[in-house]
């Protein structure tokens, strides 16, 4: 199987549940779903992690609405059968590695600490 980096990290999808991911790191603390994710192996393990991760979210995202007034962000369907068409076909390590290290960099719209707006 030849492995093409770029298309697992700049797969939408990826993009999509890091992006989620690394909102309910940052804005709710939810580092379990960060846990969870690195430690799961095996495909169907990797779509039971993502549904609690979903499931947590989702309930993350309804509380912000409800006090933001604001529509939250949430990964879409086709997100979801591209996330699982890649682990299909790079497998979970890969695409595991790609949804953590998504969540964990810092977005061209953020700014980091001391930089000026």
């Amino acid at each position: 199987m030849s492995v093409s980096l770029t298309e697992v990290f700049e797969n939408d999808a990826i993009k999509a549940f890091g992006f989620a991911l690394r909102l309910a790191v940052r804005m709710n603390d939810d580092y379990a779903s960060m846990v969870e994710l690195e430690y799961v192996e095996e495909p169907k393990e990797f779509a039971e992690t993502i549904k609690k991760f979903l499931r947590r979210f989702e309930s993350q995202s309804r509380r912000y609405e409800r006090e933001k007034g604001h529509v939250g962000f949430r990964p879409s369907e086709n997100d979801l059968t591209q996330l699982m068409n890649l682990v299909d076909k790079y497998g979970v390590r890969l695409v595991r590695a790609a949804l953590i290290s998504h969540a964990l960099v810092r977005s061209p719209k953020e700014k980091s600490e001391g930089e000026e707006e």
